[in-house]
């Protein structure tokens, strides 16, 4: 494991960044807030990457030792010329977490997407290692609306000039954004330069892996506390994903309808999706600190 100092970004806190050998690829991740406090791990959706979470952090961060994942063939990750399933991602958040904090049982998981069916795969192969599972905008129960947010670019594409590429950056689905501020702070991040010019930060080979039956059938084997957190105009996930998921493990899963917002919550409507997963967390209760404070979704932003 390699460790580096990593700037704060925006509305965000200090950190630090490393990597962790997985199956023979450094898989990169992002760590902040407290060590001892309760483990919560962020997983990220296709083609997206550790700086996607980082304008929600200052809800997290206080309570939590967080670390964020950037999936293989994402963000600072290594790639696998072997190619991508859902189920060697889900094989990756867990050793991760625990390289960087010496021990992942008891943690909490949070993924976003296609990074939700990651983290419950996750917790289906080691349900021992995970208290809790929120899944935020996550095509649990309808994996054909997946084809919906499907990129349109799959093939490797190189850019004269990092402006070229960001006014080329979209997001999938698309959606409106009302404060583009952190949509272009996360576009800023998800170019590289090369030797001909800038790229995306993302193996095209990952859109082969986007298969979500098995996953989606992996879902019965979870057995850990579940929340849902959905944006309310999603075009991706149902209005009835919490009850639809809660049939389909047997147990109660809590939903969160985070408002006026669409798949990308994070973006459009990133200080309501912070206080509404915060809440989610604390609902869950018996997996943060006792000195946790619930938060309502109406409270000002930190």
């Amino acid at each position: 494991m390699t460790t580096s100092a990593t700037p704060s970004p925006p509305a965000a806190v200090d950190g630090v960044a490393g990597t962790t050998r997985v199956d023979g690829v450094d898989v990169a991740w992002e760590r902040w807030g407290a060590t001892g406090a309760p483990l919560l791990v962020l997983v990220h959706g296709t083609s997206a990457h550790t700086a996607w979470w980082h304008h929600t952090l200052p809800w997290l961060a206080d309570v939590f030792d967080v670390v964020a994942v950037d999936l293989s063939g994402h963000g600072e990750s290594g790639w696998r010329p072997e190619g991508y399933s859902l189920e060697q991602w889900s094989g990756e958040v867990l050793p991760v977490a625990a390289d960087t904090v010496g021990g992942a049982d008891g943690a909490v998981l949070v993924g976003h997407s296609i990074g939700g069916l990651v983290t419950a795969g996750a917790a289906a192969r080691d349900p021992g290692a995970v208290r809790a599972l929120v899944l935020v905008d996550c095509l649990v129960t309808e994996p054909e609306r997946a084809e919906r947010v499907r990129p349109v670019l799959r093939q490797d594409v190189c850019f004269g000039s990092a402006a070229e590429g960001l006014a080329r950056y979209r997001l999938m689905p698309p959606q409106p954004v009302p404060d583009d501020r952190t949509l272009v702070y996360v576009a800023e991040r998800s170019l590289r330069e090369d030797v001909d010019g800038w790229r995306w930060k993302v193996d095209p080979a990952i859109f082969g892996a986007l298969d979500t039956d098995p996953l989606t059938r992996a879902l019965r084997g979870v057995r850990c506390p579940t929340a849902v957190v959905r944006g309310e105009l999603s075009a991706l996930v149902a209005a009835d994903a919490g009850r639809r998921l809660s049939r389909l493990i047997g147990a109660p899963v809590a939903q969160y309808d985070v408002p006026d917002a669409h798949h990308h919550v994070m973006i459009d409507q990133g200080p309501a999706f912070g206080r509404l997963l915060r809440r989610a967390l604390d609902d869950l209760g018996e997996v943060l600190a006792p000195a946790t404070r619930p938060v309502t979704v109406d409270e000002e932003s930190p």
